[in-house]
């Protein structure tokens, strides 16, 4: 079965889908982290208010779609991409908080093509770059590195507990 695939926007919509993916996917391995819905849900909303909010999402028309507001025709959330925009000397910096890809569609080149269409639409905008935060050793890694991401040698993330 062919499965028709579109990236658009995202909304104050997608919210709830995308805080249902979002948990589905990171309350798992091998992040294993603890989000409620309502923790979720408002960590979305305080992203979608920052100032030079930008974000996508890939959507499917299958009726295998995990999102369960997927009625004939249709289209379902399986990916999205959420940031703002940093104003720099050298131009207006996307910073990437989030990239999340349904798990059943991982793997199928979803994640590429939400990236690469993400991309192309932050360049019409004027964004000049993207930086963005991940653990070394997460798959996550490897698929920035393979569209074009590099580690920088000069940047250390400090981080202290509260």
């Amino acid at each position: 079965m062919m499965v028709e695939m579109r990236t658009r926007s995202f909304t104050k919509d997608d919210i709830s889908a995308c805080t249902t993916l979002f948990i589905e996917t990171f309350n798992r391995e091998p992040w294993n982290d603890r989000w409620t819905e309502q923790l979720a849900s408002e960590y979305f909303e305080d992203v979608l208010h920052t100032p030079g909010f930008e974000g996508f999402v890939m959507e499917a028309d299958d009726d295998s779609c995990s999102d369960s507001d997927n009625q004939s025709g249709k289209f379902a959330i399986v990916g999205f991409i959420i940031g703002t925009r940093k104003k720099w000397w050298s131009g207006a910096i996307y910073y990437l908080y989030e990239m999340c890809v349904d798990e059943t569609y991982q793997g199928e080149g979803i994640g590429s093509k939400l990236m690469e269409e993400s991309k192309s639409s932050l360049m019409d905008k004027g964004f000049s770059s993207i930086v963005l935060l991940t653990e070394r050793t997460f798959p996550a890694a490897y698929f920035y590195k393979k569209h074009g991401f590099i580690e920088s040698p000069e940047t250390r993330f400090y981080f202290c507990s509260l």
